[in-house]
């Protein structure tokens, strides 16, 4: 039997507390959901359940093997994830960036790994920042690239730079003739909402609000309007869309851009070397970070 089968059940059964419902969810018998928590026990050397009329309830011990069965489950599922799809390759390194990063520092960090680690399998997702840091912490990803992370104890924060945004308009050029009639509202991080809400406060909400520049940019496309965008993207934008115009006098907005990585990961070789690539990749082009 699978150590992974007995930590998926023990944990799916600190979920249901019934064995019946387990085993439903699992698509075993009953039987089945019982040897296996009898087996975990034995090799614990402790109960992890009580059985009453109500169903199954934790034992302290099971309580306290329950945050290692979390470990467990994800580092089987690392290793399975690792071994499956780097086939072929030395190594493999799994990067979470801000979907705001998609179309600019995603191709250069895809240049940077090929030209120095040609034999390594990278996975590249993107995301939000707080599902960034939920993956980070269970140890789906190795690094994380992104805007707002929140303190853990058992992650790495470092800031890396600022990436600036622009407003930009397919009606006007100046600051002047922007109106919240065909502005859209970005809301690309708490912190980008404050500085806005600061420098705009006549704008703090336009007619339509998005919270991914990607949107912002369809709707661009579809509708026309103002919205401020990733500084790094509007050359390629305005190849697109002929109209589309800086408003020069409109206040730049910097978000602060960090890196994290697990405290118990970033020192190893692989992960250590990632890091390097993506403080060099990151700074790059990009405003330095002051912080206040």
């Amino acid at each position: 039997m699978l150590a992974n089968e007995l930590v998926e059940t023990f944990l799916d059964l600190t979920k249901t507390l019934n064995f019946n419902q387990t085993a439903d969810r699992l698509n075993v018998s009953q039987s089945t959901i019982s040897s296996r928590i009898r087996v975990l026990e034995d090799q614990l050397g402790a109960a992890l359940f009580t059985r009453g009329r109500s169903g199954a309830k934790l034992t302290p011990a099971g309580e306290r093997f329950q945050a290692h069965a979390h470990e467990l489950f994800n580092a089987w599922a690392r290793a399975m994830r690792d071994v499956s799809e780097a086939e072929g390759f030395e190594a493999s390194l799994y990067i979470s960036a801000q979907l705001s990063l998609v179309n600019s520092l995603f191709y250069d960090l895809i240049d940077a790994f090929d030209q120095r680690m040609p034999k390594l399998f990278l996975k590249l997702e993107a995301d939000y920042s707080a599902q960034i840091m939920r993956d980070l912490s269970a140890g789906e990803i190795d690094i994380g690239i992104l805007f707002s992370p929140s303190w853990s104890p058992d992650l790495y924060i470092e800031p890396l730079s600022a990436l600036v945004f622009r407003m930009v308009s397919t009606q006007t050029d100046t600051m002047e003739e922007v109106g919240k009639e065909g502005y859209i509202y970005a809301s690309y991080s708490p912190l980008f909402e404050r500085f806005h809400r600061d420098l705009l406060p006549g704008l703090t909400r336009g007619a339509m609000t998005v919270g991914y520049e990607g949107l912002s940019v369809e709707l661009l496309r579809n509708r026309g309007g103002t919205a401020y965008l990733p500084e790094p993207q509007i050359a390629r934008l305005q190849e697109d869309l002929p109209n589309l115009r800086v408003v020069d006098d409109a206040p730049m907005i910097q978000q602060p851009l960090y890196v994290a990585a697990h405290v118990r990961r970033r020192h190893r070789q692989l992960v250590a070397a990632g890091l390097k690539i993506v403080r060099e990749v990151a700074g790059k082009g990009q405003e330095p970070l002051v912080l206040s």
